[in-house]
């Protein structure tokens, strides 16, 4: 290949899964389904889709209803599975106990893939199990939207909790710091106190009699001229 030939990202994808998580069977992407099943999103194929969603559809008519189903004397419930049919859409005399179709025979598949065109029944199959898919995605675009809700206020609280302890953090430590300056006060009050009082006793200490020594010297010098005039 020529190197100055841009190659096509497309090339470089990988192709669109075409198995089907559940039975392994291959098929056209376009007859596979997104669901969500069991908090597990699961890609299925049309029989696959309606084997595991059994109690949402009429297996005779295809006729899609959401469960829980009330109880209506007008459907008639599988004995072996949570399926309802349509009393219409039987036969009569009912038969008793029921199966619906998939329950009694285990090579049943409500898909036939190898057709290459799709008749009015493959088109209701398809369109029924569409229905089943698109409402278990809103189903589970409803969990994860109030997942993320709950996410968003567990931050929200956990932010203002980080937020409060910050602040006691910074009280504590403005505490701290305000104690250590008035111990330093206390320190430096206490040593001029002891200066003080030192100098004082110094004073005190040159003091004779009550006075200063300085007028004890004087003192002393007049009683002396008073004792040598006397003497002459």
């Amino acid at each position: 290949m020529n190197p100055s030939t841009p190659t096509n990202p497309n090339t470089k994808r990988k192709p669109p899964p075409s198995e089907c998580s559940n039975c392994g069977s291959h098929q056209w992407v376009l007859l596979l389904h997104h669901v969500r099943l069991r908090a597990i999103d699961r890609l299925l194929c049309t029989s696959c889709v309606l084997r595991l969603h059994p109690s949402s559809f009429c297996p005779l008519c295809f006729d899609h209803s959401t469960p829980p189903i009330p109880h209506n004397p007008q459907r008639i419930p599988c004995s072996k599975c949570s399926s309802q049919t349509h009393s219409h859409c039987l036969p009569h005399p009912l038969p008793s106990p029921y199966l619906c179709p998939p329950c009694s025979d285990p090579n049943f598949s409500f898909f036939q893939t190898h057709h290459h065109r799709l008749d009015t029944r493959s088109a209701s199959i398809l369109l029924c199990a569409a229905r089943i898919a698109s409402a278990s995605m809103a189903k589970a675009v409803v969990v994860a939207r109030a997942e993320a809700e709950r996410k968003v206020r567990e931050a929200s609280i956990a932010k203002k909790r980080a937020r409060e302890a910050m602040e006691h953090l910074v009280a504590v430590e403005i505490k701290l710091h305000h104690d250590d300056n008035n111990n330093n006060d206390k320190v430096w009050n206490n040593g001029n106190l002891k200066a003080l009082e030192s100098g004082t006793r110094v004073v005190n200490n040159n003091r004779v009699g009550g006075f200063p020594e300085e007028v004890k010297v004087e003192v002393d010098s007049r009683a002396s001229n008073v004792n040598t005039t006397t003497q002459l």
